[in-house]
């Protein structure tokens, strides 16, 4: 009964809660990318589409998702390039044709930095976090009686990408005005 109370359980169905979010996340991602009607312009040249997991410390979780994320293979048959990031190494990728992140850690504060990198790049963020798409994040998921795609309206606009009506339409949608 004390384990039963302890907050010690509460932080271990925290990290299932948000493990099994990040995994829901990270096969809905690709389905926003491939929904962003620009995404052949978002690569170098007929190079892969180049994908950062944004992370702060969870270096070897990061690595098992990008794997995950290069096994799609595709999007629009544009292959991947997925590099695992720290957040603090963002501005690493300033002159870099990026595609998209995904936020695969909860950031906290931190999210700013991915929240101002997205804005100059003008590319999709997607965090499946609660919370985030409300701070800012274009994307992320809504979970219900079913789960389905989350987008912030103005951080699409703001990011001038253009998705495609068919993915607004099934999405819920968080529109600040």
């Amino acid at each position: 009964m004390l384990i039963a109370g302890s907050p010690w359980l509460g932080a271990i169905a925290a990290d299932e809660q948000d493990a099994r979010r990040v995994t829901v996340g990270l096969n809905l991602f690709p389905a926003l990318l491939a929904a962003d009607q620009n995404i052949a312009d978002k690569r170098v040249g007929s190079g892969p589409l180049l994908l950062l997991l944004i992370h702060r410390d969870e270096v070897q979780l990061v690595e098992q998702l990008a794997a995950a994320l290069r096994d799609k293979g595709a999007i629009r048959g544009i292959p991947l390039r997925v590099q695992p990031v720290l957040v603090s190494e963002l501005a690493d990728y300033a002159t870099a044709k990026v595609a998209g992140v995904f936020v695969a850690q909860r950031m906290g504060d931190d999210i700013d930095a991915v929240l101002d990198f997205s804005r100059r790049h003008q590319l999709l963020s997607f965090s499946p976090f609660p919370g985030d798409v409300e701070r800012g994040v274009a994307a992320g998921i809504s979970v219900s009686d079913r789960v389905l795609p989350y987008v912030n309206i103005d951080a699409v606009d703001a990011a001038g990408v253009r998705i495609k009506p068919f993915f607004l339409r099934i999405a819920e949608r968080y529109d600040q005005r």
